[in-house]
């Protein structure tokens, strides 16, 4: 039997303070050279590097848009759209009451690559996992018995939930702690999941380049997300300073499509809160 709880009250006192954080180090690097989130460079020798275009605009006729990889569209709801109608089950996306639709924390958006890929993707800022309607699916994020998510579980306000969906498979589902990756960057982990062996961990990054190229870290808060796989090695980056980056290792275009459109929903989440 389904479980769900109602809605709380949204809390967006650490989305404030995660702004006020990103706009401190902006002005502060802005007096002497271009912000820039730095990573580790034994980690990211081949690394490819896209400049984000169209965040600001994705309510209008604008595009988000980095590299090879565009939104087709960008909706303030979990509207389906039609791309991958046939592929996503009511009964998994609608995992969050209309309530808690109807509060527009939430956005819908489809991405698209060169390579004819498409998905679709559902967003839900300042969330409290347990307002989940829980059920009987044990992939899901919420039922898998990984101890990274159990830990993002024993606090469950103020979460960034996300779905993605491609044609013919099981959902992705990712989780990130909106207040975590500021108040306590250096050590928190958030994921990126299809199940309890397909998963990445989410860290926070807390470097940026200094004048002479190499890294530093900031003294508080977080400047965007690292993806790392199974086994803790770094293969894509976001970076949400100025307009945002997205950085990429050399892997193959279907994981490359994944980390994208997770890239993009991290990208997007400021919009919405």
């Amino acid at each position: 039997m389904n479980k769900q709880v109602k809605v709380q009250p949204m809390k967006t006192s650490f989305t404030k303070f995660s702004l006020v954080v990103l706009a401190f180090v902006a002005v502060l690097l802005a007096q002497c050279y271009p912000a820039k989130m730095a990573l580790q460079p034994e980690a990211w020798q081949q690394k490819e590097e896209y400049e984000v275009q169209g965040k600001k605009g994705i309510f209008s006729k604008e595009k988000l848009q980095f590299g090879e990889f565009y939104t087709t569209q960008v909706k303030r709801s979990w509207t389906r759209g039609s791309s991958n109608k046939g592929s996503i089950s009511d009964d998994y996306t609608n995992v969050i009451s209309v309530d808690y639709i109807n509060r527009k924390q939430t956005i819908h958006f489809s991405l698209a690559d060169a390579g004819n890929r498409s998905s679709e993707v559902f967003c839900a800022s300042n969330f409290n996992t347990s307002e989940v309607q829980v059920g009987n699916r044990p992939n899901s994020i919420f039922n898998i018995g990984v101890d990274i998510v159990k830990n993002l579980l024993l606090q469950p306000d103020n979460k960034y939930y996300v779905q993605i969906y491609f044609r013919n498979q099981s959902p992705w589902e990712l989780l990130v702690d909106n207040t975590q990756t500021q108040m306590n960057p250096g050590k928190y982990v958030g994921y990126l999941s299809q199940g309890p062996d397909r998963y990445y961990t989410i860290v926070p990054v807390r470097q940026m380049e200094k004048k002479d190229g190499t890294p530093g870290t900031i003294a508080f808060g977080s400047v965007g997300f690292e993806f790392r796989n199974k086994e803790g090695k770094a293969i894509a980056a976001v970076s949400k300073l100025n307009k945002g980056s997205v950085y990429m290792q050399n892997i193959s275009a279907d994981e490359k499509f994944l980390l994208a459109n997770a890239c993009a929903a991290l990208l997007l989440k400021e919009e919405i809160e």
